[in-house]
């Protein structure tokens, strides 16, 4: 008979400040020297919610799964797709994209579809649908259908479909209070049918909660995830993938909000040799460590008031004034205003953050504008206001800060997608990754310049 001893401990200790905050699996990521060319992943992550509460955490897991994807399972960048902030357009055109992909491989590539975000149940049918984040909970048609979505899956051309869903459908958020169809208690949803190519791995059970693991930043479910394929080096069978999730799952569930979560398998009862299926083939050997940093400061000035500047428009200016800087701007304090800002962010101080962010936003730092924004767009952050974000955003990126064009960019993403295109362009010509890659998603091609065209997207 196995024994257990708890052990009680008092003692007084320190935390580094780079490190409060901050997994190690989010820092120490495992990279495999194979390629996995034959292996498609859509990777959805839903935070901010026009009609809903927002779920905390749930673009950092996109964010690094997406990374494990491309890290620990050698995934091509190409052959991933990424959106965060998804509407329900957006995310079936993914599917469709998945879709036409596997036919064109004739059943000789498999697929990886990860989403975190708020689910939702159907009260009358107990039928289950994930929410984009333009949805309303109380109304089913604005949700995508999880049995709709398997029977799509089951019909693709291909023997190996993973589902992830870090959601739950019983009606509750990740903080465990209700959405705002549901009725006050927590209901269980249906469990819908798979094909024999797919196994859907679901963050919780019937009418248990998905919770986050809030000193991880990630959602429960996603955070063990992770650290599976970070020790395993990628190469984890599903069955063994099934029983480290759901053990640790269950115990820290209890230990971090004192309450059940179980997480859940659906597979076809003919598909027999699931617990056999692999990630990667072969197990990466090396560990590089990731920095978790902000972005480099912008080169030119301006200043700002003390408060968030009104949101008076979406587009981009091209007035050349709003870049001037004071002449009495002393850039070392500038610098070392926004260097402790940052160092307070790494440790979550947030209020000691949006202090000296604001102080040098108001000596004239774009920089500053930028890091005000970030701020604002944390979810972690009690003064979390994405209006008040955007503008920050926006205010840097007419005066030419890249990342800022970047983060506005996505403010609009799946609310406005012609000003998001607009802004990803704008990024994109001065040479960033990622609004490029935003841009390719959203169907808008590079022109001979090579500056993208904005409006061979429509």
């Amino acid at each position: 008979m196995k024994r257990y001893t708890l052990l009680f401990f008092v003692g007084l200790f320190l935390i580094p400040g780079n490190m409060k905050g901050q997994s190690s699996v989010d820092t120490r990521i495992a990279v495999n020297s194979t390629t996995d060319a034959n292996t498609f992943a859509v990777i959805i992550c839903n935070e901010n919610y026009k009609h809903e509460e927002n779920v905390p955490f749930a673009k950092n897991d996109g964010e690094v799964f997406k990374i494990y994807c491309q890290k620990t399972l050698g995934i091509p960048e190409r052959n991933i797709r990424f959106i965060s902030d998804a509407t329900l357009n957006e995310m079936n055109y993914e599917i469709d994209w998945l879709e036409g992909v596997l036919n064109a491989y004739d059943g000789e590539a498999r697929a990886i579809i990860y989403y975190s975000g708020h689910g939702m149940p159907d009260e009358s049918s107990k039928e289950a649908y994930l929410l984009p984040v333009d949805g309303y909970s109380r109304s089913t048609s604005s949700g995508l259908s999880t049995k709709s979505l398997y029977a799509r899956l089951k019909a693709m051309n291909t023997n190996n479909i993973i589902v992830f869903l870090d959601a739950c459908f019983s009606g509750t958020k990740r903080d465990g209070k209700m959405l705002a169809s549901a009725r006050g208690t927590a209901m269980k949803a249906k469990k819908d049918p798979v094909g024999d190519n797919t196994v859907v791995f679901s963050a919780a059970q019937g009418d248990e909660t998905a919770f986050p693991y809030k000193s991880k930043q990630h959602g429960m479910f996603t955070y063990f995830l992770l650290e599976k394929m970070q020790e395993s080096g990628g190469c984890t069978t599903m069955g063994e993938l099934c029983n480290y999730v759901t053990k640790e799952v269950k115990k820290n569930s209890y230990l971090e909000n004192s309450k059940p979560q179980n997480p859940s398998i659906t597979v076809s009862a003919n598909n027999a040799n699931w617990k056999n299926w692999k990630f990667a083939s072969v197990p990466a050997k090396k560990y590089e460590t990731r920095t978790i940093a902000s972005a480099k400061p912008a080169t030119t000035s301006t200043s700002i008031p003390t408060q968030a500047p009104a949101q008076t428009t979406s587009r981009p200016t091209t007035n050349s004034a709003a870049s001037a800087a004071p002449a009495s701007v002393d850039n070392a304090t500038l610098s070392n205003l926004i260097n402790q800002g940052k160092a307070a962010m790494r440790t979550m101080n947030y209020d000691s953050a949006k202090r000296f962010f604001t102080q040098a936003a108001n000596q004239g730092s774009i920089e500053a504008n930028y890091q005000l924004g970030l701020l604002y767009s944390n979810s972690n952050y009690d003064g979390y206001n994405r209006p008040t974000a955007t503008s920050y955003f926006l205010k840097a990126a007419n005066a030419n800060h890249v990342d800022a064009m970047y983060q506005a960019g996505m403010m609009y993403l799946g609310r406005d997608n012609y000003t998001a295109k607009t802004w990803f362009n704008r990024a994109a010509e001065k040479g960033h990754q990622q609004a490029e890659a935003q841009l390719e998603q959203l169907g808008v091609k590079k022109n001979n310049n090579p500056v993208y065209d904005v409006y061979s997207g429509f």
